[in-house]
């Protein structure tokens, strides 16, 4: 089960990184990494506000399941935790990355429509 906590680690590390650099502006527009809508997909102005307000949330969430994954990792390796309770960790972070990620995507969206608008 330490494996799984581990790519855990990796996970929300690399989550981390491309929020930061997200927020920073320095994420360039690809398909690889980023919210890839039509509406980001535009042009650069677009891309660099959505990323801009959609970071927080990336990297709020990348950090949680970070610390998370961390604090429980010596323990999974020692072997000392329950399957159910290594499980239920598991499935919690992975909750919260997928709502962190979501809350990248439509408030990201939303904030850089409102900003470009006005």
């Amino acid at each position: 089960m330490w494996v799984a906590f581990l790519v855990m680690t990796l996970g929300s590390s690399l989550l981390t990184v491309v929020g930061w650099y997200a927020w920073l502006g320095k994420l360039p527009r690809q398909h690889i990494a980023g919210i890839r809508t039509p509406y980001t997909m535009a042009n650069d102005e677009q891309w660099y506000a959505v990323h801009k307000y959609g970071a927080p949330y990336l990297i709020f969430g990348g950090v949680a399941t970070l610390a998370v994954s961390l604090a429980v990792l010596p323990f999974a390796i020692a072997g000392a935790l329950p399957e159910a309770f290594s499980a239920a960790v598991l499935l919690a972070s992975a909750f919260v990355i997928l709502i962190a990620a979501l809350c990248s995507w439509y408030f990201g969206v939303k904030a850089a429509k409102a900003h470009l608008a006005g």
